[in-house]
């Protein structure tokens, strides 16, 4: 069924509208003082990558289902790169060579679910300094983790959340 007007149907824009959203959204945060022609610009280029990040799913053929409660996750960012930040350059003055590879178990959940959280796990992780997110197995029947690489001992605060 096509929404009413754009001759695109409803599950098209509903894919593509998160993206552009989250696209426009990341530009203008990059801004240092945001103009209404940057604000344009970003939303004007925003709509094709955001088609572009469809096709990508697509080609993958990847069935994500993000859930909206995985937000919370963005809230431990600030507070854990500002921390991991300090951390992160006394371990690696001290030791060049620091950091293990890890698995982070997450929770049984239907695949389209466990490979959305894998892969805005992934994102959201990339965003500290301490962890970064290496593979996430592909076998079915395998425990449901993400491989990631730890520069720090202990837990972080956005893995926790992840795990959830």
């Amino acid at each position: 069924m096509a929404a009413a007007g754009t001759g695109y149907p409803a599950d098209v824009i509903r894919e593509v509208l998160p993206w552009w959203l989250g696209l426009t959204g990341l530009w203008v945060l990059t801004l240092s003082t945001p103009s209404w022609p940057e604000i344009v610009v970003a939303a004007v280029a925003a709509v094709p990558c955001a088609f572009a990040a469809r096709a990508a799913r697509q080609a993958v053929g990847g069935s994500w289902r993000p859930r909206v409660s995985w937000l919370r996750w963005l809230l431990a960012i600030p507070a854990t790169a500002v921390l991991e930040s300090g951390r992160t350059l006394v371990k690696v003055v001290r030791h060049p060579r620091a950091g293990r590879f890890d698995t982070v178990g997450l929770p049984a959940e239907p695949d389209a679910v466990h490979q959305a959280r894998a892969a805005c796990a992934a994102a959201v992780v990339g965003c500290t300094p301490g962890t970064m997110v290496v593979a996430t197995p592909e076998n079915p029947s395998a425990e449901r983790e993400l491989v990631v690489h730890r520069l720090l001992e202990g837990d972080s605060r956005v893995l926790d959340e992840v795990r959830r």
